[in-house]
């Protein structure tokens, strides 16, 4: 394991400038970005890439080497990849490449307690619920198909096709996602009483604390 863990916006950046050689301002890494569709696998604003930006340069890893404008622009500082940097990157890479990595879902805090929930709010509050969850992913994946459009005419697809791995995993993921909401679903949907249910639920745990 690297001496310090990198977020992967981080390890993105330095990705980017170890890809190309030539300094370059943070306007021009978020227009990279893009056109890379970090969108699907990082979560980061234009402003978490100027903060990152100040920190891989207090580490030492990039060097603020000039600064331009363009028309009514702000001033871009533009940053170079230092050595120390290209060998963190691929520390970095090689980390990320072995981890293997705990799968957690933010719903899964929830779900246990679905019989509770149902009891209170109905049965058809969670059907509808996890209906829009279904749609809303599936009209997600028209989004993918334009961001491989657009990695595909990069001109860097043709020497390598890995540009368009985030996006195969985020598909795979989604694809996975629509299948355990769908049998969310059908579990939700075999339950007759949400309220009838729950109270077996509570006489049963209550005797079982009493044995």
């Amino acid at each position: 394991m690297p001496k310090k863990r990198y977020t992967p916006l981080k390890s993105f950046i330095l990705g980017v400038m170890s890809t190309i050689p030539k300094p370059m301002s943070g306007y021009e890494l978020i227009s990279l970005a893009k056109e890379w569709r970090y969108d699907h696998y990082i979560k980061a604003t234009n402003a978490s890439f100027y903060y990152a930006l100040k920190q891989l340069e207090g580490d030492g890893l990039i060097k603020e080497v000039g600064s331009k404008q363009e028309g009514n622009r702000p001033e871009q500082i533009i940053y170079k990849l230092l050595n120390r940097g290209k060998k963190e990157f691929q520390e970095q890479i090689s980390f990320f490449l072995n981890q293997v990595q705990e799968i957690y879902f933010d719903m899964d805090a929830v779900t246990p307690f679905i019989l509770l929930f149902g009891s209170v709010k109905g049965k058809q509050f969670i059907l509808d619920s996890i209906d829009n969850q279904i749609k809303e992913r599936k009209n997600m994946f028209k989004h993918a198909d334009e961001g491989e459009k657009l990695v595909k005419s990069s001109p860097l697809y043709d020497l390598s096709p890995f540009y368009l791995l985030p996006l195969a995993h985020w598909r795979f993921h989604n694809e996975a996602e629509i299948k355990w909401l769908e049998y969310f679903r059908q579990m939700v949907d075999s339950i007759e009483d949400f309220g009838d249910q729950y109270n077996k639920i509570i006489k049963k745990m209550m005797s079982l604390t009493q044995e």
